[in-house]
């Protein structure tokens, strides 16, 4: 069996993870989303990543980006987070991908039910404790509801928050 029919059968769907920390680091919290101009009036603490994500991909709370590819909105994450923290973007995926395809959350013509599973871990009570991560999923939802169309039953949060 060759490496991609190996990946596919280990892993049935494609799954795209973008992430801002090199295992050596830890997150970076944001203490006010505002900041990045993001919908968030309670001035509520967030990732320095995903507010940086949110900012490139929906700048207005309810319309999608202009037509951007992976590669666009990595480099315009990382323009954003420049000179104010050291994250550099990563993307990882479980398909071999030209970084140059249209950036999509689901693909064109979707047909089948969308579904998405948002994890924001903050790590209460340990050592570099997080406040951030909670509001991200929290505003990653709404964008996938008001953007992407994703229905709420068929999204699926995990956090330490004693309730998800």
């Amino acid at each position: 069996m060759d490496f991609l029919a190996a990946a596919e059968k280990a892993i049935p769907a494609e799954v795209h993870m973008i992430s801002g920390c090199m295992d050596s680091q830890t997150s970076a919290d944001v203490s006010n989303v505002a900041s990045f101009s993001l919908p968030d009036p309670a001035g509520k603490a967030g990732g320095a990543l995903t507010s940086s994500l949110l900012k490139v991909l929906y700048s207005d709370h309810h319309a999608p980006a202009e037509d951007l590819s992976f590669q666009d909105v990595l480099t315009k994450v990382k323009a954003t987070l420049s000179g104010r923290y050291t994250q550099i973007p990563q993307l990882s995926s479980s398909r071999p991908m030209d970084i140059s395809s249209p950036f999509e959350i689901a693909p064109k013509g979707c047909t089948g039910t969308k579904r998405a599973l948002l994890i924001g871990i903050n790590y209460i009570g340990q050592q570099g404790q997080l406040s951030g991560c909670h509001n991200d999923v929290l505003n990653m939802v709404e964008y996938l509801k008001d953007v992407h169309g994703f229905e709420a039953q068929n999204i699926t949060l995990l956090l330490d928050d004693g309730q998800h």
